[in-house]
Formats: C-alpha cells, structure tokens, sequence
C-alpha cells in the first residue's frame, strides 16, 4: 500500500467534561467543545501541527445505538470503548490517521494482514454548526490503535497561540504489552514522535519546550 499514515490524536478521559475544560483553559489551553458545549461529550486541543489532543467524557451513543451495534457484529468496537470508560480518568487511547479523505488502502492492508477490523463512515457538527465528515477502522484486536481518515472539511485552525506558549506536541509514549509492534511497523512507517515503552497503552504526552503534563492538570 501507499503509506499515507501517521500519528493522528489521543484520547484523555474525564468524568466532567466542563470542570477539565475549565482547568485546561486555567493552564493556558485554547480547547474547542467537540459540540455545542451542552451537548458536547469530548472537547479538543488543537495545534498547527501534529498530534491533537481530545478529552473525551463518553462515546455520547444512545442505548439503541449500542444495541444495534451489537446486533449487526459491532461487538469489538463496544469492548473498545468500554476499555476507555474502565479508565476513569487518564489515557484512554491513541489513534492513526491517513492523509486521505478515505480509508481505501488501509482496509485492503488489514485484509493482508488478515486482521479483522470494523469500518464506519462518521459525521457530526462542530462547536460553530459546521458539518464534519470522515472514516473510521476500528480493528478486532482493541489493544491496536484505531485508523480514521482526514476530516472534510479539515476543521484545524491555521492558526493558534495557546497562552501557554505550547505549540506541538514533542511525542507520545505508548507501552508493548499487548500491542502488535510487527503490524504497527508495517504500517505506521513513520514512527517520529512515537515512543515505545514497557506498559499497556497510552501512558503520557510530552510537549516541546513545556514539561506540562495534561494528567498533572486534571
């Protein structure tokens, strides 16, 4: 395949949505509700750049979503997201994205791999009303990061000064355990600003030029 994938956001989970916004913003963070901010059940830390970061509260589904879900084979991608809501609060996840507006390459790699995956064409509003459109790849294996397309349109600012001076993040460090490195290698080429550690999952963020810590925050 033609190797259009890199690093895309990672996911840290709160209990309230509005009291994190409210501390992030304390400590010099532009965050964007994901929603209209009664609605909303995840918000975002944009940079120009790179890695974004989303503090997500809950998947926001209704009860018949999630069963329908699980009616028509849904069933990992339920597990996934219940592993993010046994984490009270802290890293949940982290994710792959493509540069594409479609994930047409990355389902025919998975099928090469013989790797089973869940595929989900996804759409909301933003916080102004503006209608985001993209594609998600859940794989079976819930230990292996998610892969979604670009958004359309591409709702990252051209533009953001946070008041704290933090303009990228630096890396991510993510632990081994239970995590197929030999997959992850095929596809993720460019591992810059990928930190492999011992450990399950996504265990922190570092930023450039700031030893802010997002967990010592909230």
């Amino acid at each position: 395949m033609k190797n259009n994938v890199q690093l895309s956001h990672v996911l840290y989970r709160v209990q309230d949505l509005h009291i994190a916004v409210k501390k992030l913003q304390d400590a010099g963070f532009i965050v964007e509700y994901g929603a209209y901010p009664d609605k909303a059940y995840n918000a975002l830390i944009w940079f120009e750049k790179g890695i974004f970061i989303e503090i997500y509260h809950n998947s926001g589904l209704p009860v018949y979503i999630k069963w329908m879900m699980k009616v028509f084979g849904y069933q990992s991608v339920l597990e996934r997201m219940r592993q993010w809501e046994d984490i009270e609060e802290g890293w949940c996840e982290w994710s792959l994205e493509s540069a594409l507006e479609n994930l047409n390459s990355e389902k025919q790699f998975f099928e090469s791999e013989n790797t089973e995956f869940r595929f989900h064409k996804a759409k909301r509003k933003d916080g102004d009303g503006n209608k985001l459109k993209w594609e998600l790849l859940m794989p079976d294996d819930i230990d292996f990061p998610f892969v979604m397309s670009a958004y359309v349109p591409n709702p990252r600012p051209k533009e953001i000064n946070h008041p704290n001076g933090i303009v990228v993040v630096k890396n991510i460090k993510v632990g081994t355990d239970r995590l197929n490195t030999q997959v992850l290698n095929r596809l993720l080429t460019n591992q810059e600003g990928l930190e492999l550690i011992q450990g399950k999952g996504l265990q922190t963020v570092e930023f450039i030029n700031s030893d802010l810590k997002i967990e010592n925050i909230l």
